[in-house]
């Protein structure tokens, strides 16, 4: 589940896919069909967000499968501005379905191209299902107004390419993403409401190479471009490693920056630190931080664009590792803190309040 603002209008799905892909290919070793299910909540007063991932893998013949289905649910408390007479309180629930087939071919020791396709229905975020509620109660009957159902698609291609074997490998992926959205409104006078987009379209490119600097120490750092419809490029960088303190703990940083034309900036850290008994019971703390410059370009302007933004975000986990079984457990606090919205925005004030967060993870997954 995406805690953290999302970095361009990708679906959930969409991610969800890459790092569908990365987890089962670190586990291709294994020989046989396998299965993960992963549940998460995260809630506060107003907001609960619950998710459900079940995912098939299997290797026949040196390739390798992987389709995933997901079932989301956002259930919200709407609560309109004091002064705004028109809208009222809503309890709203929105449920997201999403299905992906990735693939991963064996052609040589040193080459593995890969690729995988996806879709989705639903609102993928919270912030979505507010402001189309917001839109919904301020404006329906107006000319212009319509109903939208989100969902999008997605389609994956890329290679994997291991030119020191063993020690470096670099990857290519290129992604094309399509996205129906519930779109913003503007009232016009004398005319019928000015609507935003609703569709998107969006392209992306990511270079990684991972590399294995000392026999305890493993880099990867990963590069990427993105181009979305009425949006500037979007740049990124990432810098992420492990380290193998010992015989029993592992240490992992991260480090990540984002830049978007003409004036988005983020940042992003996180540390953990994971000990196992016997490579059997394993246990681990984390801590994550992130802040942005927001999106509001002309703060004398309404908007519905979101202000700066920092979280903090802490978890504990435990694992046991069996022969053919995994069980994950991870929960912690999750915290949220906007800036205060302009005074030409306030409408929106509680849409980007502080939140404080309570964040669970359960993960099983087996071998056959």
């Amino acid at each position: 589940m995406q805690m953290l603002r999302p970095l361009r209008n990708f679906s959930y799905a969409g991610m969800l896919m890459l790092a569908g892909f990365a987890t089962a290919s670190s586990r291709a070793g294994i020989p046989g069909p396998e299965a993960t299910l992963a549940v998460e909540t995260l809630e506060c007063g107003d907001i609960r967000l619950q998710e459900m991932n079940l995912q098939a893998a299997e290797s026949p013949s040196s390739n390798q499968y992987v389709l995933s289905a997901t079932e989301s649910r956002i259930d919200i408390d709407y609560a309109p501005a004091r002064y705004d007479i028109v809208s009222q309180p809503e309890h709203r629930v929105e449920d997201r379905t999403a299905a992906e087939l990735n693939a991963r071919f064996s052609t040589s020791a040193d080459l593995v191209p890969f690729g995988g396709v996806g879709g989705y229905r639903g609102f993928t975020d919270f912030r979505s299902v507010w402001l189309d509620e917001y839109y919904r109660q301020l404006f329906t009957g107006v000319p212009g107004y319509a109903h939208v159902a989100p969902q999008g698609w997605h389609a994956m291609a890329g290679g994997r390419w291991s030119y020191v074997p063993g020690s470096a490998i670099l990857q290519l992926t290129l992604v094309q993403q399509g996205d129906t959205v519930s779109p913003g409104y503007e009232p016009r006078i004398g005319a019928t409401l000015l609507r935003g987009r609703d569709h998107l379209r969006t392209t992306a490119v990511r270079v990684s190479t991972e590399n294995v600097l000392t026999p305890t120490v493993r880099s990867l750092l990963e590069a990427g471009a993105t181009s979305t419809t009425g949006r500037g490029m979007r740049y990124s960088l990432q810098e992420s490693l492990n380290w193998a303190v010992g015989n029993t703990l592992t240490l992992r940083a991260v480090v990540a920056g984002v830049h978007e034309q003409p004036a988005f900036n983020a940042a992003s850290a996180s540390l953990s630190l994971e000990r196992d008994w016997n490579a059997r019971w394993f246990a681990g703390l984390a801590v994550r931080g992130y802040r942005d410059n927001g999106e509001v370009v002309d703060p004398l302007i309404e908007s519905d664009a979101a202000p700066a933004l920092r979280t903090m975000s802490a978890a504990a986990s435990v694992r046991w590792q069996g022969e053919r079984m995994a069980v994950r457990l991870e929960g912690g606090p999750y915290r949220t803190r906007y800036d205060a919205v302009s005074t030409s925005s306030t409408q929106f004030a509680r849409l980007y309040k502080d939140r404080n967060w309570t964040r669970l993870q359960c993960t099983a997954s087996w071998s056959f």
